[in-house]
């Protein structure tokens, strides 16, 4: 038996978890699907296969199972709704039913776009309004959560930013695409609340120490553009914020609409929490530090 199974533990989010439990000497295991991490012990699972879930929670009987594993390339689950709908809903109910027998944790990752992007940012007590195929997954797969797993967390973030092996996440793309000199389109028309992920990894395991349950949003707690975000960490890496263009998120022609006042406001959590919910500022400063030592 294990304290701790994170379920796409090579993403990003799950990533910081491991990393957190790990420098607390809990016992963890993490598990990738298509990415291993080097220099990891993670093991390869398709939450699309139930029988290989059930084999490896039953082999590791965790006390909690963390679970960010989603697909979540926005516009490829627009045109490839079946396909993702194996992963960010299948993929789920298959998790909830082998952990049923071990009367496992559930701890889920959502995000605000099940929210429309009308009248944000979002609270927990606001209802979701899907205007994209991802979010629609995403309200089913909390659906699923809520109605199957006693005792679960559903945590809702959004725009998580860090450094991470896969480096998928905005925030590092565009550095990247800054160093090499390419001019790049951010929308001005998009707003959030960006998320460092080793903050909300933090948080999240004092949560669950604390035994709490229901729907929480962890997001950083000031509210910005993806055009200002991208302009705040050129100027923070000393890079050239010419080569970063304004554009209305209409003129991007995106498959999938994205909810444009977004974020999430984290009104469920005492102070003591939210002063580990840094603003993007801070967070860019840290990822800053962490580059130069």
């Amino acid at each position: 038996m294990i304290d701790y199974l994170i379920i796409g533990a090579s993403g990003q989010i799950g990533w910081h978890l491991y990393r957190v439990l790990k420098s607390q000497n809990r016992s963890v295991a993490g598990t990738f699907r298509n990415h291993p991490v080097a220099d990891s012990d993670f093991f390869r699972l398709d939450i699309c296969n139930r029988e290989q879930c059930h084999r490896i929670i039953n082999e590791l009987q965790p006390s909690h199972i963390l679970l960010p594993a989603s697909s979540t390339n926005v516009d490829y689950c627009e045109n490839h709704p079946e396909e993702a709908y194996q992963t960010n809903v299948l993929g789920i109910e298959n998790v909830l039913y082998a952990a049923q027998s071990f009367g496992s944790k559930i701890v889920y990752f959502s995000t605000d776009y099940i929210f429309d992007g009308v009248l944000g940012p979002y609270d927990e007590n606001s209802l979701p309004n899907p205007i994209c195929e991802y979010g629609r997954q995403k309200v089913a797969a909390e659906q699923l959560v809520l109605s199957n797993a006693s005792n679960s967390m559903i945590i809702r973030t959004t725009v998580v930013y860090s450094w991470e092996p896969q480096g998928k996440n905005f925030l590092v793309r565009l550095l990247k695409s800054l160093r090499d000199g390419i001019e790049i389109q951010v929308p001005i028309d998009q707003i959030g609340t960006p998320t460092y992920a080793p903050s909300l990894a933090m948080v999240l395991i004092e949560l669950i120490d604390l035994g709490f349950h229901g729907i929480y949003h962890l997001a950083g707690v000031e509210r910005v553009d993806r055009y200002e975000l991208a302009r705040e960490a050129a100027r923070v890496f000393d890079l050239d914020d010419r080569l970063i263009h304004p554009v209305e998120t209409k003129n991007l022609f995106q498959s999938a609409r994205r909810p444009l006042k977004a974020g999430l406001i984290s009104s469920k959590l005492e102070m003591g929490f939210l002063e580990h919910m840094i603003g993007y500022r801070d967070g860019l400063k840290r990822m800053r530090s962490e580059q130069d030592t």
